[in-house]
């Protein structure tokens, strides 16, 4: 066995610092048997040195694994609110969106937190959360709140998020509720997962199923 003070990597020859022989000990559960430094890493992941820097740093923060390969894409729908937020989930074909439930959250970093359970338990690859531009298309404070939030999301849960525009979708949900007789407390616990679940499907519907 080597000595972990001078390992040398077995693509380019060039020794290994302390943080190119950590991230090794990282890679072994992913079955990898070589030691290698960041430039050959990058060539053998196929992606740029800088990519490569975003996940190792993604890695360290949120202890997912670094690399997915040939990781089938799952969605979670996020529509944003000021009380509480609805969340809902893509089945296994990415196909249909399924509402999910509920968090009754005010404050964004504690709010992230919860988004990332849902992440963890259903091993998200991606968040299509709801942007509220105005009917206009210009992008009034409740926009502004939800790209804060989506940044928030990208850097603490290392996923990618992606902005949907959601104009109209709460109408969607106060209308299908108010055809289905839903009224009262019930109606505002299920206003608001029904409205993630419109955001997500009206997203499932728009991208070409071979790239899901």
């Amino acid at each position: 066995m080597q000595n972990e003070s001078f390992i040398r990597c077995t693509g380019c020859g060039s020794a290994l610092t302390k943080d190119e022989i950590a991230l090794h000990k990282k890679l072994i559960n992913r079955g990898a048997a070589e030691h290698l430094c960041i430039r050959c890493l990058a060539a053998h992941f196929s992606v740029g040195v800088d990519s490569l820097y975003d996940k190792i740093k993604q890695f360290r923060l949120t202890g997912c694994t670094l690399f997915e390969e040939d990781k089938k894409p799952r969605y979670l729908g996020v529509d944003y609110g000021d009380v509480r937020t609805g969340i809902a989930i893509s089945d296994e074909t990415n196909i249909l969106a399924n509402a999910l439930g509920c968090i009754k959250e005010e404050w964004a970093p504690k709010l992230t937190e919860k988004i990332k359970e849902y992440i963890v338990s259903y091993d998200i690859t991606d968040v299509v959360l709801g942007d509220p531009v105005n009917m206009n298309g210009s992008r009034g404070p409740r926009s502004e709140k939800a790209h804060a939030l989506a940044e928030l999301i990208k850097t603490v849960c290392g996923v990618n998020v992606i902005l949907y525009d959601e104009r109209l979708t709460t109408v969607s949900a106060h209308n299908y509720l108010s055809e289905s007789n839903i009224r009262g407390k019930k109606r505002k616990e299920t206003v608001d997962k029904l409205a993630a679940e419109i955001i997500l499907q009206a997203f499932l519907d728009s991208v070409p199923k071979k790239t899901l």
